[in-house]
């Protein structure tokens, strides 16, 4: 686990290192739209929280978010999903997405899940965000009855957005991941 931890950590800081020219994003972040799957949102009614204090990461892409997450929390049995294949687990639009890693359980035995996408452009990324909470609550529907052990993993499941990527993870350490994958994005 230790040299997880240390190998995430060299990872992270070469790609601060290797990222950082000094200049600002030209495209500037405006927020954040968090949502899970257990909580009613911040004003109680099931509105997204919205968060507005980080700047993304410019050469990042999603097969980092997803190695970064997998280097200190597993997904059981995890398969990578493609554009090929990726239409039976979300119903994104495939030509409007530019960079993607999906991780599924591929026992189906554990609803644990990790998906990054991101969108050619703030619309896309709205639908593709809608995509990602249809799944997620598919999944909660279909896990509550077939193994109701693994329910805290879908309660304390989180979105996250930022610009034009979308984020969903699903496993026995959100908080962390969802840490990982803010710090990155």
């Amino acid at each position: 686990m230790k040299k997880s931890i240390i190998i995430a950590a060299a990872f992270s800081l070469s790609l601060l290192l290797t990222s950082c020219s000094g200049e600002q994003p030209s495209v500037p972040v405006d927020a954040t739209v968090e949502t899970s799957a257990g909580s009613s949102g911040a004003d109680g009614q099931g509105e997204p929280v919205i968060l507005t204090d980080a700047v993304p990461a410019e050469n990042v892409s999603a097969a980092d978010i997803t190695a970064a997450v997998t280097a200190e929390i597993e997904i059981p049995s995890a398969v990578e999903k493609t554009s090929d294949n990726i239409g039976a687990f979300y119903d994104v639009d495939v030509s409007a997405v530019t960079d993607m890693s999906v991780l599924v359980c591929g026992s189906g035995a554990y609803p644990d899940e990790l998906a990054v996408f991101k969108f050619t452009d703030g619309e896309a990324a709205k639908a593709g965000m809608e995509a990602v909470q249809k799944r997620l609550d598919s999944q909660t529907e279909l896990y509550a009855d077939y193994t109701p052990d693994e329910m805290y993993k879908l309660e304390d499941a989180f979105i996250f957005t930022r610009d034009n990527w979308v984020a969903m993870a699903v496993c026995s350490d959100n908080a962390r991941a969802k840490e990982i994958i803010e710090n990155m994005l």
